[in-house]
């Protein structure tokens, strides 16, 4: 069977932006033959990551999505076990205290018991942990790889890349994978086109710059959620048996 897949990413908590950008694509979560694939960063950032999260998991358990790792999944997985120094850099600095707050649905101060707050999150979301260490570092069919940061190539196979380079790197500053197109997120495109000019006045100037960017073997989707107020929906036609 040949599926369309609509490929998001870097959703980061904008749960309304991504319905829309959804439904202005056709999704139908009810058609067999429609799949969501969605390139890591579901949380963080924006305020509703709970309802993110409940609506791809659904689709999840129903085998009509597919999610790979990001960095921001990441983040998640080392608060819940426990490690709460990192934790607490990634609510200073990468919007992490958000998808706390949108679990617990309500907000928290900047001294809390985190080991409680990890607690609470477990017994309300108690497949989180699992559902998190479940998901792959990248997807391969015939023709595309897709990841959430990027594949270092040329040295060695690009398969034996560590975690952090597939949830950390940066595609576009690597070399392409001969016969394969790698499908990533994680790098704003609208950096990669202007990564000098200051992004609010650009999408204000050029809207046309957050739109998916495509080069020699690579496709990036990231539209830079937070001041695009869109998420790219990349729509592929694949077979079943084209998967690897």
């Amino acid at each position: 069977m040949t599926k369309k897949y609509f490929v998001i990413s870097d959703i980061h908590g904008h749960y309304e932006e991504m319905l829309g950008s959804l439904r202005l694509n056709n999704f139908d979560e009810n058609n067999k033959t429609h799949h969501l694939l969605v390139l890591g960063d579901m949380f963080d950032r924006g305020t509703k990551s709970k309802e993110i999260l409940e609506f791809i998991y659904q689709l999840f358990l129903e085998k009509k999505a597919t999610i790979i790792l990001g960095n921001h999944e990441s983040f998640l997985i080392e608060f819940l076990e426990e490690n709460y120094v990192r934790a607490i850099f990634n609510m200073k600095m990468n919007g992490f205290k958000k998808t706390l707050e949108s679990f617990l649905q309500r907000e928290l101060k900047d001294e809390e018991d985190w080991k409680k707050i990890r607690n609470e999150i477990i017994s309300k979301f108690s497949y989180l942990h699992n559902f998190l260490n479940s998901l792959p570092l990248y997807l391969e069919t015939k023709d595309y790889i897709f990841v959430h940061g990027g594949i270092k190539y040329g040295e060695f196979n690009w398969k034996e890349n560590n975690k952090r380079d597939f949830i950390w790197g940066r595609e576009s500053q690597f070399n392409r994978i001969p016969d394969k197109i790698v499908v990533c997120g994680h790098e704003r495109v609208s950096k990669i086109r202007f990564p000098d000019m200051d992004q609010k006045d650009l999408v204000k100037s050029n809207p046309d710059a957050f739109n998916i960017y495509k080069s020699d073997g690579k496709i990036h989707i990231d539209a830079f959620v937070e001041i695009s107020k869109k998420i790219n929906v990349l729509i592929l036609n694949i077979k079943d048996e084209d998967f690897k």
